[in-house]
C-alpha cells in the first residue's frame, strides 16, 4: 500500500508550485528560427529595394540618353560599361527629351548609385550575420539542416558549405 505524502496543509498531495524552467535548447531553437525569420524578411526587402532602385537608375540614365547626354560621361557617371548605358539607352524607346540639364541628370545618377552602394553594405552585413547565425545554429546542433533550410530559404547543401569551417561568433543566438 503506497502512502501519499502530505504537505504543509494536509489535504494529501503535494502541489506543483510555478512554472517548470525551460528547456535550455528549445529556447535556442526557438529564438535561431525567429532571427533566421527575421533575416529571411530583411533580406527579401532589402532586395525588392535594390530591384527598385536599379530600374529607377536605368530610367535615370535612359532619359539622360534621351536629352542628349553622351554614352562616356554617362557611363563615367554611372560607374557602369559604356555597352551597358547604350543597352539601357535602347531599352526605353519610349522616352521624350525632358530638358533638364546634364547636371541635374547626374546628380540624380549619383545620389541613386549611393543609395544602391548602401543597401549593397547592408545586404552584405545581413548575409554574414545570417550566415553567423546558420553556423552557430549547426555547430551546437539546435536545428537540423533542413529546418535552417526552410527557415533561411537556402539550400541544404547550399548551407553546409556556406558553413563549412566558419567559427561562429559568441553570442549569435541569444540563449
Amino acid at each position: 500500500m503506497a502512502i501519499p505524502h502530505r504537505d504543509d496543509r494536509g489535504d494529501g498531495y503535494y502541489r506543483y508550485r510555478g512554472t517548470a524552467k525551460p528547456d535550455k535548447t528549445a529556447v535556442q531553437a526557438e529564438n535561431t528560427r525567429k532571427l533566421l525569420r527575421d533575416s529571411r524578411q530583411r533580406i527579401s526587402f532589402n532586395a525588392t529595394s535594390m530591384r527598385a532602385l536599379s530600374v529607377r537608375l536605368n530610367q535615370q540614365i535612359a532619359q539622360a540618353l534621351c536629352d542628349g547626354m553622351k554614352v562616356t560621361r554617362l557611363a563615367e557617371a554611372a560607374e557602369l560599361s559604356r555597352w551597358a548605358v547604350r543597352t539601357v539607352g535602347l531599352s526605353a524607346d519610349d522616352l521624350l527629351p525632358s530638358g533638364l540639364p546634364a547636371e541635374q541628370h547626374l546628380a540624380a545618377i549619383h545620389q541613386l548609385k549611393s543609395e544602391l552602394a548602401e543597401l549593397e553594405e547592408s545586404k552584405t552585413a545581413l548575409e554574414d550575420r545570417r550566415l553567423n547565425l546558420l553556423a552557430a545554429a549547426r555547430r551546437r546542433g539546435v536545428l537540423d539542416d533542413y529546418e535552417l533550410a526552410a527557415l533561411s530559404g537556402l539550400q541544404r547543401e547550399t548551407i553546409r558549405k556556406m558553413t563549412w569551417g566558419v567559427q561562429p561568433e559568441s553570442g549569435a543566438i541569444p540563449a
